[in-house]
């Protein structure tokens, strides 16, 4: 027989059952579409924290601390290990690095703003102007730092909300202030009396810091908590007023150590893929090394098992369509005896009759699969539906997906209820080729 009288009579004797053969087929469409969306369900939960990390900082990322300072627990076995410096060598180092494509030590003080009758209370992060626009810095307003710049000012997205009107504020009055910050003309200051609520029994005899006049030159975009409370100034001129700062303190051998040590520096990779590995290359030179990639993995771990007991739950309604499919294909046999033994009599193929029951039994999981996908879909659509509805009743920032179905899985879906198919209508197609001609005529 041709391969194309197998497909017409398997597709025929499919049709002549129609009902049985769609209550099979539901059966499959069942257990596809549970799989898949509850797979789904857990990569939409992947998604979902990808993007909230993503709001604390960049996954490309990794910080770098000395040892001692990141480790606060001083356990013998941290005591043993050799500690790195974070100087100019370590930088070098560490920009040779393979696929690392920006490196940038980052010192960092605390300041006041003012802007007119406003204060602000502020951390001030020295970063390497040239290495600032390879990280994920994204400005609302105006730029990045550049080379040449030097009290030229990124603010971060949340700093003007952290102006207030210092009398007001004594008085029991506050009222939020609208401040322009690429515009409004801003003084910067390391006083300690700046800042703070006067009162009159106060110490008078505080310490007076020089003023500077910044320029702002770019606002960050809001919505990022690493970026939004704090100025950004290239780094050699936040050091200039740590010294000159020191200097007033009367605190020269602090001055000197900061000058040849930085308390932090950022790398930048180029994948994230690699961000692991470059962490495990950095902790082996005698740092702690950390990135949003650590809690990521964790997370992911958490979301791995949920989607397998998901996973799970949806197996159990495919295995249940296979044992109905494989009911069907037998039920076909008893039904169709009489077909069997003529077609063995008038010169089929063992061979042929098996890959008919096949065939049969493979469509019917083609089908159920290709029509759970569709489900599939629709209720994903639903899924995703509610939660944006759910998001906007609790008024989240952004409205996320929980239910994601990735190319990827419509094709292994597919692949799979139809091997599915395969393995149900196995053994009827073995009992079909079993049986033989002069039995089933005559049982007929």
């Amino acid at each position: 027989m041709s391969s194309l009288d197998l497909i017409r009579m398997g597709i025929k004797n499919l049709w002549r059952r129609k009902l049985r053969t769609f209550l099979t087929i539901l059966g499959v469409i069942i257990g596809t579409s549970s799989i898949v969306v509850m797979l789904s369900l857990g990569f939409g939960m992947q998604e979902a924290f990808k993007g909230q990390l993503a709001r604390m900082g960049s996954l490309n990322t990794i910080n770098v601390y000395k040892r001692d300072s990141f480790d606060f627990r001083g356990t013998d076995s941290n005591r043993n290990k050799k500690e790195g410096k974070l100087d100019d060598k370590a930088i070098a180092n560490f920009k040779n690095i393979p696929h690392v494509t920006a490196v940038t030590p980052i010192i960092e003080t605390y300041g006041t703003l003012k802007c007119g009758k406003y204060t602000a209370y502020t951390s001030i992060k020295g970063i390497d102007p040239e290495a600032m626009a390879y990280f994920d810095f994204k400005t609302a307003e105006g730029r990045l730092l550049q080379p040449g710049d030097n009290l030229h000012v990124v603010f971060g997205g949340g700093m003007k909300y952290n102006f207030y009107d210092e009398k007001a504020m004594s008085r029991g009055r506050y009222k939020q202030p609208e401040i322009d910050l690429m515009n409004d003309r801003m003084v910067l200051t390391f006083d300690t009396d700046s800042g703070y609520i006067s009162f009159p029994d106060g110490n008078s005899n505080r310490t007076k810091n020089k003023e500077y006049n910044i320029k702002a030159v770019g606002v960050l975009e809001e919505g990022n908590f690493e970026t939004d409370w704090g100025i950004y100034l290239p780094i050699e001129t936040v050091k200039k007023l740590v010294k000159e700062k020191e200097k007033v303190e009367n605190n020269a051998k602090q001055g000197k150590k900061a000058k040849q040590e930085y308390e932090r520096i950022m790398i930048r990779v180029d994948d994230i893929k690699y961000v692991e590995e470059i962490q495990g290359k950095i902790k082996n030179e005698g740092y702690e090394a950390y990135s949003l990639n650590d809690m990521l993995e964790e997370l992911n771990k958490i979301t791995g098992i949920i989607q397998a007991v998901l996973g799970g739950i949806g197996a159990v309604s495919l295995l249940v369509a296979a044992i109905g499919i494989t009911n069907t294909m037998v039920m076909s046999i008893y039904e169709r005896t009489k077909e069997i033994g003529i077609m063995k009599v008038i010169g089929a193929s063992l061979k042929d009759i098996k890959k008919l029951f096949l065939f049969e039994s493979a469509i019917i999981g083609l089908l159920g699969g290709a029509m759970g996908i569709i489900f599939s879909f629709l209720l994903s659509f639903i899924v995703n539906r509610f939660s944006m509805q759910f998001s906007n009743f609790l008024g989240l920032m952004e409205e996320t997906n929980i239910s994601i179905i990735p190319i990827w899985l419509i094709f292994a879906a597919l692949g799979f209820s139809t091997l599915i198919g395969l393995i149900s209508g196995y053994y009827p197609a073995r009992r079909a080729m079993n049986l033989s001609a002069l039995e089933a005529i005559r049982t007929e």
